[in-house]
């Protein structure tokens, strides 16, 4: 059986990294090594990490000092040591048997042909879980049993050591594109394989997705960035012409997710004409360097 590193990239998670590691300290199939990659935390989130670091073996605590989320994961991957390398994020809770289906995944006929694997991502804070999980079965479409894909979802996916040891010399370094899409273009242009499975599953917090468009546009348009980066002509052309959908489905989910408090669970429409502070900057907003 395969063994598997969880890399978990974390930067002022106080209120978050907690219930994240509850659910990796408590996987049907007990993870490897769990590495958390302190991305120069000014919060308690190191203590937080640390109090795991003391109570679980398999958690560790590593700092990385580079701002950013790609320098974080570079990290974090260079650093595992198992035969798979999976990804969440910090304000992330996955499936309590996530770790044991993309271990059995890897370690099956199918998985033997593939380098990757991703699944879908809801939301644990938002409003109506159970209508997400059916609207999101229904659009699915072919890919409701599983199949191939050619992208990765952030918060929800793994893939194999060995692969991106042979990949991430040819990653993209700049702070202001999707790290997972990135990663999802430079396996597809090396030919490896990746697989979509509908039970391998995480939900993710709905935080940023309660912003406006507007305050979101840095990340809505991610994705133009990151394959002009890659000077991927296919997968440029893909993004533009995804863009006014993305935008619409980005209105939708601020309409949504806006009005909810997810600390009271009530929903109040009023709350879309209020302002709305930031919690963290967005995954594609840059950093300066701490010493």
């Amino acid at each position: 059986m395969s063994k598997i590193s969880v890399v978990v990239p974390a930067f002022n998670e106080e209120d978050f990294i907690g219930g994240c590691l509850d659910r990796l300290v408590a996987q049907t199939r007990p993870i490897d090594e769990i590495i958390v990659v302190d991305n120069g935390s000014t919060d308690a989130t190191p203590r937080i990490v640390d109090r795991y670091v003391d109570a679980h073996p398999a958690v560790t605590r590593l700092v990385e000092r580079e701002p950013g989320v790609m320098a974080a994961r570079r990290a974090g991957f260079d650093a595992a040591t198992s035969d798979i390398i999976a990804k969440t994020d910090a304000d992330s809770r996955v499936a309590l048997d996530w770790a044991e289906r993309i271990v059995d995944f890897f370690d099956s006929e199918v998985g033997v042909d593939h380098v990757a694997i991703t699944g879908p991502v809801l939301t644990w804070d938002g409003p109506f879980y159970d209508f997400q999980k059916k609207l999101q079965t229904k659009t699915l479409g072919p890919l409701a049993d599983g199949g191939e894909i050619r992208s990765l979802h952030g918060p929800n996916y793994a893939l194999r050591k060995s692969v991106w040891h042979a990949v991430k010399g040819r990653l993209q370094t700049s702070e202001d594109v999707w790290e997972d899409l990135d990663l999802g273009l430079a396996l597809a242009e090396s030919e490896y394989r990746m697989y979509f499975d509908p039970n391998v599953a995480a939900d993710a917090s709905c935080r940023q997705l309660r912003h406006s468009p507007v305050a979101n546009r840095s990340y809505i348009t991610g994705g133009i960035r990151t394959a002009r980066g890659r000077n991927n002509k296919d997968a440029l052309k893909t993004m533009r012409i995804d863009l006014p959908v993305r935008v619409s489905m980005f209105t939708g989910m601020w309409v949504l997710f806006r009005p909810w408090d997810p600390s009271k669970k009530n929903w109040r429409p009023h709350r879309l004409l209020m302002p709305l502070e930031r919690e963290r900057r967005l995954v594609t907003s840059r950093r300066p360097h701490r010493e």
